[in-house]
């Protein structure tokens, strides 16, 4: 398993300026697009699945930011890339729609039930054009109020990430898109 860490060190700033949306806006070049089912509203203890479309073929990662701010990776999560004989378990074919969770991963045992806490939550779709299943997450300075924020803030952060060339081994830079959902947890 490899973690991705940006090169570096880098700061974080939050201030959400009107360049920094609009940057954000165009932050989804590969057009990926999330839905997330039930939508909006969800009670604890309720069992959601997601449906995530590209124009371009990628690797997907599905982050969850709870309402306390509390950022995690859910799919592909760590324990279903040690028990899948697959490694590319995450990967999506340009103008595919990929359902997690996948038929693979729910023989796995891999489900997302929703847990408290409960308030405005945010699940991200991130499309990598290169393959990555493992985001080594920065913690949050503070809790993310928009989706611009939660857009910016990963944006700029994943800027900083360098993948290894599986061949050469050297870093490259990478290119991202972004889809987020807010949600409400009761």
């Amino acid at each position: 398993m490899r973690l991705f860490r940006p090169v570096g060190v880098v700061s974080f700033c939050l201030a959400v300026t009107a360049s920094a949306v609009a940057w954000a806006q165009n932050a989804n070049p590969a057009s990926v697009t999330l839905r997330m089912m039930p939508e909006k509203s969800v009670d604890i203890g309720t069992k959601v699945s997601f449906r995530v479309s590209t124009k371009k073929a990628g690797y997907l990662l599905l982050l969850d930011v709870d309402a306390d701010g509390k950022m995690s990776q859910i799919f592909p999560s760590p324990e279903l890339l040690a028990r899948s004989a697959g490694k590319d378990i995450n990967f999506v074919k340009a103008g595919d729609e990929l359902q997690v969770p996948t038929a693979a991963a729910k023989q796995q045992g891999f489900e997302y039930v929703i847990t408290p806490p409960t308030g405005t939550a945010t699940v991200v779709a991130i499309l990598s054009e290169r393959r990555v299943q493992i985001l080594d997450l920065p913690d949050l300075p503070k809790k993310l109020q928009t989706q611009a924020d939660a857009v910016t803030y990963l944006a700029t952060w994943t800027s900083e990430l360098r993948i290894p060339d599986s061949d050469s081994g050297k870093l490259l830079q990478n290119s991202w898109s972004f889809d987020v959902k807010q949600y409400s947890i009761q």
